[in-house]
């Protein structure tokens, strides 16, 4: 996947991850947190078509997207590929088991309609 295309995913994860885990926490401990529930390499991945699961990290508007992306794959049919082929949190399709997994959270220089900044390094 192109560069363009990961940090695109990145961008939109971090501006629509404000609204999830508490109301107390900024953007920064969700996007912490988004990243410690969602370890495909370690077995752990967020269950992308729960919308209990997915509103806890996402705007309303990503959720009813990741929701509707779930039915385009159970609608699709058998052999055919359909909706999301790729992880769209880590913005990867493949990743080795042995992931060197770096998260880098800053607060957006200049300032922008985006307070922080994230850079993900799947190594």
């Amino acid at each position: 996947m192109p560069t363009k295309h990961k940090a695109l995913i990145l961008a939109l994860l971090t501006v629509v991850a404000s609204s999830a885990v508490t109301a107390g926490d900024g953007p920064e401990e969700v996007i912490r947190a988004l990243y410690r529930a969602h370890r495909p390499w370690e077995h752990k991945e967020l269950n992308l078509r729960n919308r209990a699961v997915l509103s806890k990290y996402f705007s309303p508007e990503l959720t009813k997207l990741f929701l509707k992306n779930a039915q385009v794959e159970r609608d699709c049919p058998k052999g055919d590929l359909c909706g999301i082929d790729f992880d769209p949190i880590l913005g990867a399709q493949d990743f080795d088991d042995n992931l060197n997994f770096k998260l880098r959270v800053t607060e957006a220089r200049p300032a922008s309609n985006w307070p922080i900044r994230s850079t993900l390094h799947i190594i």
